[in-house]
């Protein structure tokens, strides 16, 4: 404690959203923001964005694309301010951020961990070379934080990346896929792995969490859910 107090003198915490140094002992975030842009119903029943109709049961990405995936439970909508502050913790080492967006998490998935009886947590991966030169993987600081939260084991190398892709956000829907499908790979699941929670940043077309969730349920996984900082509105 008299560690983490000398810390937070030396270091102050920031705001996640706006970046501003915020007094001792007052949150993970300051009190600027009255609103952010949490997903809120309806929404898909799939991937958990938004829709616009509540007596649909699918948004048109999940109605046309096979899902290996149960559910997901993204936390916000992929817009400002938090678009900004989550490229933030991936470009500028804002991992200090991660502690109020894993507490996000563990708040949208605890009315449903009874229900889904998750048995491990694990982050997508990122491909060796790239997480050298970062110096972190934005999605295994994000689980591990949410695992210590939610009481789940995290299991880092489930899920590896084989070899660099094109970066996702510089691709159209049929490229994201067709890059992301082959460079992933899934080591021996430990026995007893049934159900499990993938953890990501950002879900765009849900590309990489498919091809994680399909080679999951390839290896003998039973269930695959996710869940994400942001996603986008897609179709």
């Amino acid at each position: 404690m008299i560690k983490e107090m000398f810390v937070d003198l030396l270091y102050p915490r920031r705001c996640p959203v706006c970046d501003e140094v915020m007094a001792q002992g007052t949150g993970l975030i300051c009190g600027r923001h009255k609103e952010l842009p949490y997903v809120k119903v309806p929404c898909c029943m799939r991937c958990g964005k938004e829709i616009e109709n509540d007596y649909q049961e699918y948004c048109h990405d999940c109605f046309v694309h096979e899902r290996h995936f149960i559910r997901g439970f993204p936390v916000f909508n992929y817009i400002e301010p938090i678009k900004s502050s989550i490229l933030s913790v991936k470009y500028h080492n804002k991992r200090e951020y991660c502690d109020f967006y894993s507490r996000e998490m563990a708040k949208k998935l605890m009315p449903y961990m009874g229900l889904l009886k998750v048995d491990a947590i694990i982050p997508v991966p990122m491909y060796s070379h790239k997480k050298k030169a970062r110096g972190f993987n934005q999605a295994e600081v994000l689980a591990k934080k949410l695992g210590n939260i939610l009481g789940i084991a995290v299991y880092s190398d489930i899920l590896t990346r084989g070899r660099e892709t094109t970066p996702q956000k510089e691709l159209d829907n049929l490229e994201r896929a067709n890059n992301i499908k082959n460079a992933i790979s899934v080591n021996k699941i430990p026995d007893g792995m049934k159900n499990v929670m993938i953890v990501d940043d950002i879900y765009t077309t849900g590309a990489t969490i498919e091809a994680c969730a399909k080679r999951l349920i390839s290896a003998g996984v039973e269930k695959v859910y996710f869940t994400t900082v942001c996603i986008g509105k897609g179709r």
